[in-house]
């Protein structure tokens, strides 16, 4: 290479921009790899794997059935695209960007408006026409009259309930495998409903099978759907509760899988035509399912199947629990938890209780799952769903524990709220009686320092509803120990009673209040700490305290707090 002496080594830095994939929004960087689909199953391959093909145009397709090419190459390219216009959303996104785009009509963010619902072209029978198969006689279920001649089934007849189990889907699909695997769906429904016998299945070993199915093949989310409101359609079971069971059963689904942007339309018409008409009944539940879909089109579908405590609950009609998190200090509140409430819904009731509206505020706060005795700790994803998150924390601690914590301290502090005011309080107040706030300039304290940390002594024991003079070991309590020792313990008494008598007219959340007041002038306040206990580097020694906050990373001598400091963009 030119410039380079021969004979001599070099060396070059390389900075590489770590990006989690997890957090990857569509229209991003694909790493290599495709969305794909193989023997019904779907998922991302290596690019050298994976095959373009044409997208299809499904709302092209012929509403006449009988217009359809019955064989050969134009049969099998029909089927193809009627499979994949009713794949689920990703596929249809990942195979062609424009699909999404026209699967709705025009509806520019892709949530069709109520009114347009209203349009007859969004009856379920009308998605029939289009995408249901219309086998010849002799085959499929058993909906059709012995009595009808023609080679298909009435459209009204594919909706409708049927108490024969399939052995075909009701969407047509070019791999026969999904035909077992839609009759499987089909006989868990019927099995849920008590339409068939259970065969010494349980109720959950039911259900679990049901999303497992589903979530293993997803094309098969939207032939799920279409086969529960076929069963919901003009039940005439024998069994008493087979209706209101199978609402229950399409609640759960729609907790957990989204329908492709192809049904979403005529569900969400079917839902809303149920759940507003004078009289009909199911009229609650079918709201319910209609919120519940909607959430998971927003947040993207419950992962962990229902425990036996939560759908016994959901069988008896209770589709809430109510939950406790905890502040710091102890602070308890309990939270009403719905099948679909995500972790982002808890912080923002419970900060709209202390007095935080805005999306900046919100965004500092978040939840941390407590396990092990406090050995494992953890933040939710706001996004989680809170019933995933305990149903798997349960199988593993039944001691477990949910806290709300403030995690980044940007914005400044309101003191109007006390529950915000003792939240933020308690805290701080371990990092600032440990001594992680305090900077000692050459490890001295200074006299104007002396009188600031006898005030705070002084308002951490009015905080405490105390009007009398802190003992000795008191104040050792709220003094950090190396601070402490810097004099004699009697004159600490002397300096927090002159403090007490000026404190003394606060309340306790004045007390609180004034105390984060000052502290927040501390270079370390709203710092997350971090104990160092060895390291090879040659810029800090260890043991150390690494302090991060917004200024940057802070690294602290384990005694006397001398700090080195490094800006986010230094590193």
């Amino acid at each position: 290479m030119d410039g380079l002496e021969k004979g001599y080594c070099y060396g070059c830095v390389v900075r590489k921009k770590v990006v989690f994939l997890e957090e990857l929004k569509r229209d991003t960087e694909d790493f290599g790899w495709k969305f794909g689909a193989v023997f019904g199953r779907s998922g991302a391959f290596p690019t050298e794997c994976v095959h373009p093909v044409a997208p299809p145009d499904f709302l092209s397709l012929p509403l006449d059935r009988k217009a359809e090419p019955r064989g050969g190459a134009d049969q099998f390219a029909v089927s193809s695209a009627i499979a994949v216009a009713v794949a689920s959303t990703m596929a249809a996104h990942e195979i062609d960007q424009t699909i999404e785009r026209v699967s709705l009509d025009g509806f520019p963010d892709g949530e069709p408006d109520e009114r347009a619902l209203q349009d007859s072209k969004y009856d379920m029978i009308e998605f029939a026409k289009k995408y249901f198969r219309q086998a010849p006689n002799g085959h499929g279920d058993s909906m059709k009259s012995k009595g009808k001649r023609n080679d298909f089934r009435e459209p009204t007849d594919m909706i409708k309930f049927s108490k024969t189990p399939l052995t075909e889907s009701l969407i047509e699909f070019t791999d026969v495998a999904m035909n077992r695997v839609a009759a499987d769906l089909y006989l868990c429904i019927m099995r849920f409903m008590g339409d068939s016998p259970s065969r010494g299945s349980s109720e959950q070993e039911v259900v679990n099978m049901f999303l497992k199915l589903i979530g293993e093949f997803t094309l098969m989310r939207d032939e799920a759907y279409c086969q529960l409101l076929k069963q919901l359609t003009a039940n005439t079971s024998s069994k008493p509760d087979s209706c209101q069971r199978g609402w229950r059963l399409l609640y759960i689904l729609a907790a957990y899988h989204r329908c492709s942007e192809v049904l979403k339309p005529f569900l969400l018409k079917y839902l809303q035509h149920s759940s507003r008409s004078a009289g009909a009944p199911y009229q609650g539940i079918a709201k319910a399912c209609e919120q519940n879909l909607k959430k998971t089109f927003v947040y993207g579908g419950r992962i962990v199947p229902p425990s036996g405590m939560e759908l016994k609950a959901m069988m008896a009609g209770r589709s809430s629990k109510r939950q406790l998190f905890l502040f710091p200090g102890g602070i308890e509140r309990h939270v009403k938890i719905k099948t679909c409430t995500v972790a982002l819904e808890v912080i923002e009731e419970l900060c709209y209780e202390m007095g935080l509206h805005t999306l900046e505020a919100i965004e500092e706060y978040a939840i941390f799952l407590v396990t092990n005795r406090g050995q494992n700790v953890r933040p939710l994803n706001k996004n989680e769903y809170i019933l995933d998150v305990a149903t798997e924390a349960e199988a593993v601690d039944s001691g477990y524990s949910l806290w709300f914590r403030r995690v980044v301290w940007t914005q400044s502090l309101r003191f109007e709220n006390e529950l915000s005011v003792a939240m933020q309080y308690n805290q701080i107040l371990p990092d600032y009686q440990k001594g992680l706030l305090n900077v000692l300039s050459h490890g001295k304290v200074s006299d104007q320092q002396f009188h600031q940390i006898s005030k705070l002594a002084a308002l951490q024991h009015r905080a405490k509803d105390n009007i009398y003079t802190p003992s000795i070991h008191e104040l050792s309590e709220y003094i950090a120990a190396p601070l402490f020792k810097k004099q004699p313990p009697q004159q600490w008494v002397t300096m927090a009673t002159q403090h007490m008598q000026q404190v003394q007219p606060l309340s306790p959340h004045q007390a609180r209040a004034q105390f984060l007041g000052l502290v927040s002038a501390f270079p370390m306040f709203g710092s997350s700490f971090f104990y160092i206990h060895s390291s090879s580097s040659t810029t800090f020694y260890a043991p150390c305290i690494l302090a991060v906050n917004p200024r940057g990373l802070h690294f602290l001598h384990k005694n006397t707090h001398v700090r080195t400091t490094h800006t986010f963009i230094t590193v």
